[in-house]
C-alpha cells in the first residue's frame, strides 16, 4: 500500500515539474506548422557539408523573410526583413541569448555575451563607461606596436608568392586582444603553438562542431565524446590562464598604489598617465566597491577575449580579400592610409566604407539569436516560449531591395549622399540594447591594422580562389585567406 502511495506521489510530481514543458512544446510543434520550414533531413545534410549560408541564402528565396529549422528539439524561427529586425533588436524585453550561446557558457560563464535579463542590463551599465573612446583611444599604441611585428612576420612572405594570410591574422589579433584585455604580451604571432592559443582555437573549433549537432547539444552525451574532453581541457588552460593574469595584474595595481580610477589618472613625473588594460578597469571598479566578484572578472575578461579576438580577425582577413580583387578600391585605401598616417583615430571616409562593406558581404556575426521567456508577437505570428528568433545578418545584408548587385563589392555604397538607408539594414554590430558595447574599439583596431598593411604591401589576388565562409558563432573562411603580398617602395 505504501508502495502505491509513493509511486502515486512521484507521478504526481512528474507532473507537475515536467507537464507545463510537455504542453508547451506541444504548442511549439503546432505554431511550427503554420510557418514554412525544411525538414530535419535537409538540416544534417547541408551541416555536414559544412554549406549552412548558402542553404540558409537558398531557403530565404524558398520561403520568404521568415521561415523555421528544427535544430533537433529546439525550434528557431528566422527573420531577414529590416522592419522585423527593427521590432525585434529594438526590444528590451528580449536580452535573453538562445541556447546556442551555452556551447561556451563553460568558457565565458555569465559575461556580457552569454548572460541575459535584469543581470546583463545591470553588468552592461556598469561596464560601458569602460568602452568611452577616450579610454580606448588609450589602447591605440598597443595595437600599433603589435602591427609593426605582423608587418615584420609578413615580410618574409612578401616575395610574390601565394600563400593563406589569415593565421597570421588571427595570431596578430589574439596578441592584441590580450594586451588591451589583460595587460599582458603573449607574443602569440612569434610563438604559434603556445598553449593558450590552441586552447582558444579548440574552443571555437568544437563549439561549431556541437551546435549543428543534434546528438551533442546533450551535455551528459558530448561531455564523453573526445570533443567534450578536448573542450574540458581548453577551458581548464583558458580560466587558470586568466586567473593567473587577475592575480597579477591586482598584485601590480596594489605596488604602484592604485585604488581608484583617479589614482589611475594621476600623471607621472615625465607627464604621462598610466595606461589601463580593460582587466585594470574592471579590478578598479571592484576596489571602488563595484559588485564584481573575481569570477564575473574573469568572465568578462574572457568574453572580450573570445569577441574581441576572433571578430576582428575575421573581419581584416575578408577586407584583405576584398581588396586584393579591387586594386582601384586597394589603391584609394592606400592614398587616404598614407596621407592619415598616425592618425587612424580620426574619421577615415574611405576606409571606413571598405570596412562596412567588407562587413556587410561578410558579417563577423552572421546572425543574432534570442530565447523568448514568454509569447511573443510579431506581426500576425504569435511564436510561442522556449522558441528561438534569429536575426540574419547574412541575408539582410543581401537584401536586393536595400542593396543592388549584393554580391559585388562596392564600397561606395555607404558614401552616397543619396543612398538613404533604412536604419536596420546595416547591423554588422546589431543594434538595440544589445549592440556589440565593442565596437568603436574594433573600429579603431580594424583601420589601423588595414591601414598599416596596405601602406606597407600591395596584397594581389591568388587566380580562382574565393573564400568558404563558415557560420560558426563568428564567420570565418573554410579555406583561408590566400593572397601573394609585394612590398611597396
Amino acid at each position: 500500500m505504501a508502495l502505491a502511495y509513493l509511486l502515486v506521489l512521484f507521478f504526481v510530481i512528474f507532473l507537475i515539474r515536467y507537464l507545463p514543458t510537455f504542453l508547451n512544446f506541444k504548442r511549439m510543434i503546432q505554431f511550427s506548422k503554420t510557418i514554412p520550414g525544411p525538414d530535419i533531413k535537409e538540416l544534417v545534410a547541408n551541416a555536414k557539408r559544412e554549406l549552412i549560408l548558402p542553404w540558409l541564402n537558398e531557403l530565404r528565396e524558398r520561403y520568404g523573410t521568415v521561415f523555421r529549422i528544427w535544430f533537433g528539439k529546439d525550434l528557431t524561427v528566422f527573420f531577414s526583413d529590416p522592419d522585423d529586425i527593427k521590432l525585434i533588436l529594438g526590444d528590451n524585453s528580449l536580452l535573453y541569448k538562445s541556447k546556442n550561446y551555452k556551447l561556451v557558457e563553460d568558457w565565458l560563464g555569465k559575461g556580457l555575451l552569454t548572460n541575459g535579463g535584469e543581470s546583463w542590463h545591470r553588468r552592461r551599465k556598469m561596464l560601458t563607461p569602460g568602452f568611452h573612446f577616450r579610454i580606448l583611444s588609450e589602447f591605440k599604441q598597443p595595437m600599433e606596436r603589435n602591427c609593426d611585428v605582423l608587418i615584420t612576420q609578413l615580410n618574409s612572405m612578401a616575395d610574390g608568392r601565394q600563400f593563406d594570410i589569415y593565421p597570421y591574422i588571427t595570431l596578430f589579433a589574439l596578441d592584441v586582444i590580450c594586451e588591451t584585455a589583460m595587460g599582458i604580451q603573449k607574443h602569440a604571432l612569434i610563438k604559434s603553438e603556445s598553449e593558450y592559443v590552441k586552447a582558444v582555437q579548440t574552443m571555437c573549433r568544437v563549439a561549431h562542431k556541437q551546435s549543428f549537432s543534434f546528438w551533442n547539444r546533450f551535455p551528459i552525451i558530448f561531455n564523453n565524446t573526445p570533443e567534450g574532453k578536448e573542450k574540458k581541457e581548453a577551458v581548464k588552460i583558458l580560466h587558470g590562464e586568466t586567473i593567473r593574469t587577475i592575480a597579477l595584474r591586482r598584485n601590480k595595481l596594489e605596488e604602484e598604489g592604485i585604488h581608484s580610477m583617479s589614482d589611475a589618472e594621476k600623471v607621472d613625473d615625465i607627464g604621462t598617465k598610466r595606461r589601463l588594460a580593460f582587466l585594470d578597469i574592471l579590478l578598479i571598479a571592484q576596489m571602488e566597491g563595484s559588485d564584481l566578484s573575481d569570477t564575473d572578472i574573469r568572465e568578462e575578461v574572457d568574453t572580450f577575449m573570445f569577441e574581441g579576438h576572433d571578430t576582428t580577425s575575421s573581419a581584416i582577413g575578408f577586407a584583405i580579400y576584398l581588396l586584393s580583387k579591387h586594386p582601384e578600391a586597394q589603391e584609394k585605401v592606400y592614398e587616404e592610409a598614407v596621407a592619415m598616417e598616425g592618425r587612424e583615430k580620426e574619421p577615415m571616409k574611405y576606409l571606413e566604407a571598405v570596412i562596412k562593406e567588407t562587413l556587410r558581404i561578410y558579417p563577423s556575426v552572421p546572425s543574432y539569436s534570442r530565447l523568448l521567456h514568454e509569447d511573443y508577437k510579431i506581426r500576425d505570428l504569435v511564436i510561442p516560449k522556449g522558441t528561438a528568433i534569429s536575426v540574419l545578418t547574412y541575408m539582410i545584408h543581401r537584401d536586393k531591395r536595400y542593396y543592388p548587385d549584393p554580391e559585388v563589392f562596392n564600397p561606395e555604397r555607404f558614401l552616397s549622399p543619396e543612398n538613404e538607408m533604412h536604419p536596420f539594414q546595416f547591423v554588422a554590430f546589431s543594434a538595440g540594447p544589445r549592440n556589440c558595447i565593442g565596437q568603436k574599439f574594433a573600429m579603431l583596431e580594424l583601420k589601423c591594422t588595414l591601414a598599416k598593411i596596405f601602406r606597407s604591401f600591395e596584397v594581389q589576388p591568388v587566380d580562382g580562389f574565393k573564400p568558404m565562409p563558415l557560420a560558426e558563432l563568428v564567420m570565418k573562411s573554410g579555406n583561408g585567406i590566400q593572397v601573394k603580398l609585394r612590398k611597396r617602395s
